[in-house]
């Protein structure tokens, strides 16, 4: 009996900090992955899961780059020809609508 006893609260003394645990929320960056194109069809983001993004604007080519999240803020980094571009945006996603500032881009399938 003292052994089944024993084994119950070393049970509940393993499990109960479990239960405490919330669910992890996703990151904006974690919805960000995928395929965006502003509503004219002029600029397209390709964000990549290894923190690697296309950009594709319609009048200038594409362009490879680097993307950092930190908070609501993205920083994207890319190069034009021999100028480096750096720019830093307020990052909002709702559902297939993302924002940076108040450019809107849709999810493309």
């Amino acid at each position: 009996m003292k052994k089944m006893l024993f084994a119950l609260l070393l049970a509940a003394a393993v499990l109960l900090p479990l239960a405490a645990c919330k669910p992890r929320q996703p990151s904006p960056a974690d919805s960000l992955i995928g395929t965006w194109e502003d509503n004219y069809g002029l600029t397209e983001y390709k964000f990549e899961t290894n923190g690697r993004m296309k950009i594709r604007a319609l009048n200038l080519g594409s362009f490879r780059g680097t993307y950092r999240v930190d908070g609501d803020r993205i920083n994207i980094r890319y190069r034009v020809l021999v100028k480096a571009v750096n720019e830093t945006y307020v990052l909002k996603i709702s559902g297939n609508t993302m924002y940076l500032d108040k450019n809107q881009f849709t999810r493309k399938k």
